[in-house]
């Protein structure tokens, strides 16, 4: 008897707990490690209660956390930028200035393009990428110059005369809206094991009526869809290098 009271008891444990969830962390695409900076956001979105210092902040805390970067502290960015007599990063040139500044890898520019912290929230991000070429594979690229090329190698054209050292390599951007099934999804997998209850619509709530944490959502998905980018850029540019070094082996002095 004192047997089948103690099954059932474990029985029981076993139901009633589900096995904690171990977290993939994002892994970044290069081979050396990488120092990042996030400028503070810029407020796009119209509305006067978007913080664009603190979704800067939530962002730094998201990119710390994937593996191979170092994120530069906020308080770091805002000395260089007071240092450079620079309020916001206007222009591609102040965001080249303040990279150099900083002596980071790469810096991170962004605007708030929507914010409503109305139940249900919601926000929108757009992020651009101003990394070396030297260290994170290549330029970015710059349209304007498709339309000067020629459309054949042999014509002269060389992948360099298309990329520019002054634009982002990478620009993502999204919108997360609450009540969306699609963004419900997401916090699904992000609220997962980071709520004080095992309950997923409890924790999924406890996101959509905190804006803090529902900003920190938006920074942890922008993050990584920024991270996925770069896989995707360094693989398109290894496979586009790789087929332009074989044009030019062919091709006589």
């Amino acid at each position: 008897m004192m047997r089948v009271m103690l099954l059932a008891v474990i029985t029981g444990s076993l139901i009633g707990c589900e096995t904690p969830r171990v977290e993939q962390r994002i892994e970044a695409p290069y081979v050396e490690r990488q120092v990042w900076a996030i400028a503070p956001l810029r407020n796009e979105s119209g509305s006067r209660y978007a913080d664009a210092l603190q979704m800067a902040d939530q962002l730094t805390r998201a990119f710390e956390q994937v593996v191979g970067i170092d994120a530069l502290p906020l308080n770091r960015v805002l000395e260089a930028m007071d240092a450079l007599r620079m309020t916001r990063i206007e222009s591609r040139e102040d965001a080249i200035r303040l990279r150099e500044a900083l002596g980071v890898d790469a810096l991170v520019v962004g605007n708030i393009t929507h914010y409503d912290a109305y139940d249900p929230p919601k926000i929108g991000l757009a992020l651009d990428l101003y990394a070396w070429p030297t260290e994170a594979g290549g330029s970015g690229l710059d349209i304007r110059g498709l339309s000067w090329a020629p459309t054949s190698d042999k014509a002269g054209i060389r992948r360099r005369t298309l990329y520019r050292p002054d634009q982002p390599v990478t620009t993502v951007s999204g919108y997360f809206d609450a009540s969306g099934t699609g963004t419900k999804q997401l916090i699904d997998e992000y609220a997962y094991g980071r709520g004080s209850t095992p309950n997923k619509l409890h924790e999924r709530r406890l996101y959509t009526i905190n804006m803090n944490l529902f900003q920190e959502f938006a920074g942890h998905e922008m993050g990584s869809q920024l991270i996925w980018a770069e896989w995707k850029r360094l693989a398109r540019g290894t496979r586009v290098g790789g087929r332009h070094a074989a044009t030019d082996e062919n091709q006589s002095p």
